[in-house]
């Protein structure tokens, strides 16, 4: 039997509490104002968190697992503050947030939690304020590595599900926003294999 999302997250944290280590990249334009209260929606490690500490953010980390929260609060605890929750059901009280990142938690998530975790961004967040988003492309290299489990889905031996997208997929995902930018961004591996990604910020309605 397939382990649950958030038990497969959690053995994978508590095996290696920090799977991914660095920054998230200096060339990284947030689209936030300084002090700005920002909540990283799947937050890990910290990796993410960390590079909007350091750009004058103040910061919420949120994250399903048990594990990857507690990593967090022992490496940045005194810096930001941490939460454990599902990204469909967030403990945070209406229009509370001037902002919000995604990196590489949409791909983790299936059609109805995407949708909910979506319009729980809505709700949390000010009018105006604006979500950057990272996704891997369809076109990713590593998009057919693991078990299909939809046209879009593999699960990896681990048991963590990554799913990919296409530019519409996306914009499709946060039709209720005002898409503010949107690009593809690809990259060579030194084995010559292709790493693509998108990078995109949406706004909430006023």
């Amino acid at each position: 039997m397939m382990p649950s999302q958030k038990d497969a997250w959690n053995e994978l944290y508590r095996s290696q509490s920090r799977p991914w280590k660095g920054v998230v990249t200096t060339k990284t334009q947030f689209p936030f104002a300084k002090g700005d209260k920002i909540l990283d929606l799947g937050c890990g490690n910290g990796k993410t968190s960390l590079a909007l500490i350091e750009e004058g953010y103040d910061v919420t980390g949120a994250d399903i697992s048990e594990a990857a929260v507690e990593t967090c609060m022992k490496l940045y605890g005194s810096r930001m503050r941490t939460i454990c929750a599902s990204a469909s059901s967030m403990p945070l009280n209406d229009m509370e947030m001037d902002g919000a990142v995604m990196i590489h938690i949409l791909e983790h998530l299936d059609n109805d939690e995407l949708n909910a975790a979506v319009k729980e961004l809505h709700r949390i967040l000010k009018g105006d304020a604006k979500v950057f988003v990272r996704v891997f492309h369809k076109d990713d290299m590593r998009s057919d590595k693991g078990e299909r489990i939809d046209e879009n889905t593999v699960v990896r031996g681990n048991g963590i599900r990554y799913r990919y997208f296409t530019e519409d997929d996306l914009r499709n995902a946060f039709s209720g926003f005002h898409e503010t930018s949107m690009i593809r961004v690809n990259e060579r591996t030194k084995f010559n294999e292709n790493r693509s990604r998108i990078e995109a910020v949406f706004e909430r309605p006023a």
